[in-house]
């Protein structure tokens, strides 16, 4: 099984979460300026791209995750209203099937 997680001995403190949250703001500021809400897998690999404590999921791989976990959408949708995605990083360890057991 894979995570999103891959240290959970250090912990984001808030500077980390801006910095973070500065670079997904600067990918996505298309959407912002045309008031529109991106496609939630390609925000989700995007927001554990650039970090070596989470596990980087392709937006293939934060589709599946998507779908098995339904709640990770509000959360983002949420975490992209406020322009913080903090929530998201705090979730934890998400279960994630390999693809080469499929």
């Amino acid at each position: 099984m894979d995570s999103i997680s891959n240290d959970f001995s250090h912990t984001f403190t808030d500077d980390d979460h801006k910095l973070f949250d500065e670079k997904i703001e600067n990918s996505f500021s298309a959407f912002r300026k045309h008031n529109e809400e991106p496609d939630l897998s390609d925000l989700l690999s995007r927001v554990t791209m650039d970090n070596e404590r989470l596990t980087m999921l392709t937006p293939n791989q934060a589709e599946e995750l998507l779908d098995r976990e339904p709640s990770i959408a509000g959360l983002l949708r949420n975490g992209w209203q406020a322009g913080s995605f903090k929530e998201v990083r705090q979730l934890g360890v998400f279960p994630m099937c390999s693809t080469s057991t499929f």
